[in-house]
Order: C-alpha cells, then structure tokens, then sequence
C-alpha cells in the first residue's frame, strides 16, 4: 500500500510536468510561446503556478472517481434545469464540488450527464446528451436547458445544442477549456475520441458543422492550459462566443475552482437561471 502511493504520488508531479513539456514546445512550434508569455506577463510564474493546480486536480480525480456511477441521476428542482457534461477519460464525479457550490448558492435544478469516452465515438456522446436534453426539457418550468461543458464536454455540447430542434430552447451555452481546435496533446491519445481530438481531425468538423445555437455562450480559458494547447485551439469560433479569461490553473483544476464556479454563478444569475422569483 505504501509504495503504491509514493507510485501515486509519483504520477501526480511527473504526468503534469510532461504536459507541460509537451505544452511549451506545442506553442513553440505554433509561434505563440511569444504571444502567452506577453499576454500572461512572464511565463515562469503562470505556469508554476498551473503545474500545481495540475497535481492538485490529478490528486482529487482518482479518489472520487468511482463515485461517478452514482450521478445521472439527480432530482428535478426549480428554475432552468443546468445540465453538466465532463470531459475525455471523465465522468459525472467531475461535477461534485462544483454542484455542491451551487446548490449551496440556491441553485436546484442540476443535471449530469455521462458518456462513454474511453471506447464510445463523439457522434454516440452526442446523441445521448440530444435525448438527456430532451428528457429534461419535458420538466423544464421555463421550456429550456442551460448547458456547461468541461473540455471535450463543451464540444459534445455545441453540437447537441446545434440541433434545430434545440436551437431555441437553449437558455446559455458554457465551455470550460474546452479545445475549440482540438489538442496537440491528443497526438498521443490510443482511442477513437482522443484521436478525434487532433487538430482539424474528425470532432472539430463535426462540431463546426452544426448551426449555433441561438443562445448566450460563454467561453471561459486561461493561457496556461495543460493539455490544451497550442493557444490558438482555445479560441471559440467566432459564433456570439463571449471570452472570458480565468487566473492561471491546470486544465482540470478548473472543475475545483472557487473561481470558475463564482464566474459560472454570477453569469447564469444575470441570465436569471438560478430559480429565484
């Protein structure tokens, strides 16, 4: 037991530090490395500082994994249904902490919804998240869903809610980190949907094919991204997505943030989702 956990632990720094290798030469190549040092004001303490929300999240995910087959399942509540979608090699677990933060800012109606991302295709994820809206909008008070994505979730999202028969009834779209233009990380990927990752491979034409929604949609990323990069495959197509950056942190750090959750909260509260008369 001990020495499987100094192997834990183990992962936890060196994976990370691989990313981030892969990262800076990613950029490098792209000709942005330049461009994210300017415009994080150095590049040394940005990402030491993302380097160890990265072990901190990579240290989080393996313990609560497991609890990821017990959500999917959650009760109706008041107000807009939210419903929450994880990202590759992930499951409904990822949204916990985040959940639990809204329910405690008032927020009822939280939804998850899970897709098999380890041998599944992204036409199938898509499809399932279609009929989970679908489910949900048949209780919805207000007849719409609002939709959050982390990573590859933001993707599955744009193209369900590019559905014509959605087109209306999505009250905002968000995407966390989500790869926009795919990865070079995912070069490395041994699956169907990492693979479909790749720049300009089969996700993102799949993706950018589909109407928008005519909705409100919220992309939110920072430039210190360990396992999206290079800087320009965050960029949302220019569709009526509105931009906003976050502090530097580690790509699945962002699930943990007090931060990214208060952004999420003040936005769907201006939007008046969160159920309050």
């Amino acid at each position: 037991m001990h020495t499987l956990f100094i192997a834990l632990i183990i992962f936890a720094v060196v994976w990370p530090l691989l990313r981030y290798a892969a990262y800076l030469i990613s950029n490098l190549v792209a000709g942005t490395l330049s461009e994210t040092r300017r415009r994080q004001k150095g590049l040394l303490l940005p990402l030491l500082r993302s380097w160890g929300t990265a072990i901190l999240a990579d240290c989080m995910v393996f313990p609560s994994y497991p609890l990821g087959f017990f959500t999917g399942n959650e009760p109706l509540g008041r107000g807009t249904p939210i419903l929450f979608v994880h990202g590759l090699f992930h499951n409904g677990s990822a949204w916990r902490t985040m959940i639990r933060r809204f329910r405690k800012a008032g927020f009822s109606n939280l939804h998850t919804y899970q897709y098999n991302s380890f041998s599944g295709d992204f036409p199938t994820a898509v499809e399932g998240l279609r009929q989970r809206m679908d489910e949900l909008l048949r209780h919805s008070p207000t007849g719409k869903i609002a939709l959050v994505g982390h990573s590859l979730g933001g993707l599955v999202c744009r193209t369900a809610a590019g559905d014509p028969r959605h087109w209306d009834r999505v009250a905002a779209l968000v995407a966390l980190g989500t790869p926009h233009g795919g990865s070079d990380l995912a070069r490395f990927a041994m699956n169907t949907m990492g693979r479909g990752l790749i720049p300009g491979a089969e996700i993102m034409e799949i993706a950018d094919s589909v109407v928008p929604a005519k909705c409100p949609k919220l992309a939110i990323y920072n430039y210190s991204d360990d396992y999206v990069f290079p800087l320009k495959t965050l960029i949302p197509p220019n569709q009526g997505w509105e931009e906003r950056l976050c502090s530097p942190m580690g790509h699945v750090w962002m699930l943990y943030s007090n931060e990214i959750t208060g952004m999420l909260i003040e936005y769907f509260r201006k939007l008046g989702l969160d159920g309050e008369e």
